[in-house]
């Protein structure tokens, strides 16, 4: 009875429904690693797009704080200046019935404070008087009145050196200062306010306006005070921001009027002698239009947006766009919007490089998966098809129920079988170890990769600390020796005057702080003209301009940077009360630049220039600022310059020397 059943079971086998091995060896592993591959790809994708929306995240948050502080550093000089305006008027010690004094105190003020802050400074009386210092467009201040002297035309006056009025320069129109946005906003608000944004009265540009009304002690109205700032100076900084590839910045008001931009746009259009202001949505450049119809379609009103605003939209052509607003006050009615918004593209684009190159592979993988288990298979099927065949000729034989000793049987070695599976068992076990040994290596390659990147980035990082930029990309090139004549560049030196008493008596710690807190402020106004810092020994601070990238403005810069840093040095105060002085040095002329030593090597100058330069400050005076001939023709159009006449200098023999006192007066009016 036994017999029958194994019968069954073995007639069953041949109706299940049969695989070939083939099959079997080849979809399965073409299965895994185009599974594998596809989902790393899809991983790595989306892992770059959030990595990508936290980089633009940070950057859109640093960018716009930086646009905060510039603006708060712009809008705080206008309360200063009115303070000290109305404190002068209120105390008695202007006249407000004589315009000259007026117009003399605004101007023996107007120097204290940079012209990109302060454009004007005017008094606008309750009886309709209007006087007032203005910065023009055209680089030059003027005096500006309006009054009975003047028929209540507005009237221009240039400026002697003095600052006192020498002659008119025209006549506009009818001017009535009550009549004026910023009075009007002062009236209302009965308290220092700014002023909604409006056309200036002479040129085609925007201003906003900080009004403070003036009261007698009976609070009866003397006029309004005011300070002007231009917006254009907003475009300015909005343009010098690098934000990406094709990013923009902008700013508006709740109302959806554009204040300023980083494009080339004007936020106001001319027609005729009018000048209105556009709306966000009504600008020509298309990625601000379509961010400000996105934030007006997600808003119910733009007063609604609250601080620091991560946003995304697509735009017009499908694009995604990463946003963000920041609302911001800068005092009574001046509530404006910063928008600072990405293309996703301009960070996306090696990571979409990076999937097709992924998809590429993938399929490229899959083919050659396919080719390897098409073989691979065929080299596994042959010896069990060997197997197949010696069974059914001994199946055969065996049917037969004869066996001749003649006849050659086949040789069935069942450790074949073994073998194989043996073989399969090994090379399971070997793709999971690699598999394991990969996936540590890779974790281990990851780790490496990244701190040799952080250790790069903090070499360049240390490498820009020292040298410049320039100099620094030869030496990444491997360039032995580096080196460059340069035909004229200008040099100072400045040197601390009486520091060494001074640092015999102060703590080491004290004294190196002292010298840094000093020293970092210098720095500031190296990168604010664009200058390169040599070196600093002890006390002393050496600077060129024209190095290592050429300039035609050296000269005027390092006088810039030179009148800046004494004023500069009178901010600190020495143990005696008295505040710290400077002794500078300037000589213009050839000099030898390059990087010398193999180890801590730094960028240094050489040359009879250089060493002129020096002796000018060793043979100057405290307070002084004394320049060379050379340097004295190429600044004597723009600067103020007293000769000293001939002194005796070291190793050089008798030479002409001048002493610079500061800019040629600029005349320009409100």
């Amino acid at each position: 009875m036994p017999i029958p059943w194994k019968r069954s079971r073995l007639n069953l086998a041949p109706q299940a429904r049969s695989i070939p091995l083939r099959i079997l060896l080849v979809v399965p592993f073409v299965v895994q690693v185009f599974g594998t591959v596809g989902l790393v790809g899809w991983l790595s994708l989306r892992n770059g797009q959030e990595a990508v929306e936290q980089v633009t995240a940070s950057l859109r948050t640093e960018i716009s704080d930086r646009i905060d502080q510039q603006l708060q550093r712009y809008l705080d000089v206008p309360l200063v200046v009115n303070q000290v305006n109305a404190n002068a008027i209120l105390m008695g010690y202007l006249d407000l019935d004589d315009p000259a004094s007026l117009s003399q105190h605004f101007w023996n003020h107007h120097d204290l404070f940079p012209s990109l802050e302060v454009s004007a400074m005017y008094l606008g009386r309750i009886n309709g008087e209007f006087t007032g210092l203005g910065f023009q467009a055209n680089q030059q201040w003027e005096v500006g009145r309006s009054g009975d002297e003047t028929g209540r035309i507005f009237t221009s006056y240039s400026l002697d050196q003095l600052g006192r009025p020498d002659q008119v320069l025209g006549q506009t129109r009818f001017y009535d200062p009550r009549l004026r946005p910023w009075f009007r906003s002062a009236m209302q608000a009965r308290e220092p306010t700014w002023s909604s944004i409006y056309p200036d009265f002479k040129e085609r540009r925007l201003k906003v306006t900080l009004a403070q009304p003036l009261y007698t002690m009976e609070r009866d109205v003397l006029g309004v005070i005011g300070t002007d700032f231009v917006l254009s100076h907003i475009n300015d900084m909005l343009r010098s921001l690098q934000v990406s590839q094709s990013g923009q910045t902008f700013i508006l008001e709740s109302s959806g009027l554009l204040v300023a931009t980083s494009t080339e746009d004007e936020p106001f259009v001319v027609e005729g002698d009018r000048v209105t202001r556009l709306a966000a949505t009504d600008v020509a450049h298309p990625l601000i239009q379509d961010t400000a119809q996105f934030l007006q379609a997600q808003f119910d009103s733009l007063e609604d947006i609250g601080r620091r605003q991560q946003l995304e939209f697509r735009d017009r052509s499908g694009q995604r766009q990463l946003v963000h607003v920041d609302s911001v006050s800068y005092g009574n009615n001046l509530n404006w919007l910063i928008v600072v918004v990405i293309p996703e593209s301009d960070f996306m684009g090696q990571i979409y490089a990076n999937t097709r190159t992924t998809i590429t592979l993938c399929l490229l993988a899959l083919v050659a998966a396919t080719l390897v288990g098409l073989l691979t298979s065929r080299w596994i099927t042959y010896p069990i098809l060997q197997l197949s065949e010696a069974s059914r000729t001994l199946a055969d034989s065996a049917a037969r129920a004869s066996l001749s000793h003649s006849e050659t049987l086949p040789h069935i070695q069942v450790r074949n079988i073994t073998e194989l599976r043996g073989l399969a068992d090994a090379f399971n076990q070997m793709a999971d170890q690699l598999q394991k040994s990969f996936a540590v290596l890779e974790q281990r390659v990851e780790e490496r990769t990244a701190e040799l990147l952080s250790e790069q980035q903090k070499s360049e990082q240390l490498l820009l600390n020292i040298l410049p930029q320039s100099i620094a990309h030869q030496l990444k090139q491997n360039q032995t020796s580096i080196a460059s004549a340069v035909e004229e560049a200008t040099i100072l030196f400045a040197d601390i005057v009486d520091f060494s008493p001074l640092a015999s008596r102060l703590p080491a710690t004290e004294l190196v702080e002292l010298l840094n807190n000093i020293f970092c402020a210098f720095d500031h106004l190296v990168e604010k003209y664009r200058l390169e810092k040599i070196k600093t020994i002890g006390d002393a601070y050496m600077v060129v301009g024209g190095l290592p990238v050429p300039r035609a403005d050296h000269a005027e810069a390092i006088a810039h940077i030179a009148l800046d840093m004494q004023a500069t040095i009178r901010t600190f105060i020495r143990d005696d009360g008295e505040p710290f002085r400077l002794r500078i040095g300037i000589n213009t002329g050839p000099v030898v630049a390059g990087v010398i030593g193999s180890k801590k090597f730094i960028y240094d100058l050489w040359g009879d220039a250089v060493n002129v330069a020096s002796r000018m400050e060793s043979h100057g005076t405290s307070d002084g600022i004394q320049v060379t001939q050379s340097t004295y023709e190429l600044l004597r159009h723009q600067f103020v310059f007293e000769s000293r006449g001939i002194i005796h200098i070291k190793g050089k023999g008798d030479m002409q020397t001048y002493w610079l006192m500061g800019r040629q007066a600029c005349l320009e009016s409100a």
